[in-house]
């Protein structure tokens, strides 16, 4: 259960739902883990520190310079949650309406004309951990 989001007054369990076809490519699916009431999760958990997650792709076949991009994204969130401690949480902290990353593409003119998969902004996670 390392990874939860916040909605609205509650903070539950989600798993990432990283999917090229999708219209939110960047996307967490609730798990039904676990769920707190936003204060009682504020009361157990404090956040130690934010980090923010970029990634981009290159191919020439422009949904393979996608699906690069969230593969690499996926990596760098895994990585991640792989070095949690125990008492650790990571949480999703960008906003949707707000400042949820979503991705964008330039394709080169020049040479073998590739197409670029980026964030056109970070997707921003804490580190929570739990109180004493």
């Amino acid at each position: 259960m390392p990874i939860v989001r916040r909605y609205g007054k509650r903070v539950e369990t989600v798993e990432p739902d990283f999917r090229a076809e999708a219209m939110t490519e960047v996307g967490f699916r609730r798990t039904g883990e676990r769920k707190w009431a936003l204060d009682e999760f504020l009361d157990e958990y404090a956040m130690v520190r934010g980090v923010d997650l970029t990634a981009e792709g290159t191919d020439a076949v422009q949904e393979k310079a996608e699906k690069a991009m969230l593969q690499s994204l996926a990596d760098k969130l895994a990585g991640i949650t792989d070095a949690l401690k125990p008492n650790e949480l990571l949480s999703v902290e960008s906003e949707l309406g707000k400042d949820y990353p979503r991705t964008r593409y330039e394709r080169s003119t020049k040479g073998d004309q590739e197409f670029t998969y980026s964030l056109d902004r970070p997707l921003r996670v804490g580190i929570f951990r739990k109180r004493d």
